[in-house]
């Protein structure tokens, strides 16, 4: 039973690797979607629809909002004044997905706006440049160790 629980283990952290990545390429594909092709555009926001609470994860504020005679809802991690505008960033392909910041806004700005903060942003980017230096570290060690570890 320890060999099939230590087999799963191993499965386990080997497909964290790949999520990690793709998880990592999503973010920075998007944030660089709005930083190179965003559409400055002034959002109205027209009112607060709800906000979802995650225990650890923050809250998330969906807002009711009108850009160009446009209205619905996105999610924004970050509180807005109802009835009062923002600049946002809206991708020409898809209008309906927007984030806050402007022309002149950075990578970082951008990204920081869709985490949540720059502290957020800050630990996030930490994260990704502490599995960019371990991560290979560790898989080697794992693969060099991995009938020792499946045997336990």
């Amino acid at each position: 039973m320890k060999k099939l629980w230590n087999g799963f283990i191993w499965l386990f952290v080997l497909s964290g690797f790949p999520l990690l990545v793709w998880a990592g390429f999503g973010l920075a594909s998007e944030t660089y979607a709005f930083w190179r092709y965003g559409t400055e555009k002034v959002a109205r926001v027209v009112a607060l629809d709800h906000t979802s609470r995650a225990p650890k994860g923050g809250t998330t504020f969906y807002y009711l909002i009108e850009i160009d005679g446009h209205r619905f809802v996105k999610d924004f991690r970050v509180r807005l004044p109802e009835g009062g505008e923002v600049a946002v960033l809206s991708l020409p392909e898809d209008p309906n997905n927007v984030v806050i910041g402007t022309s002149k806004s950075t990578a970082f700005e951008i990204f920081s706006y869709s985490i949540g903060g720059k502290v957020w942003a800050v630990l996030v980017l930490a994260m990704f440049c502490f599995m960019i230096w371990a991560g290979p570290k560790a898989l080697v060690a794992w693969i060099k160790a991995r009938r020792e570890i499946i045997a336990g």
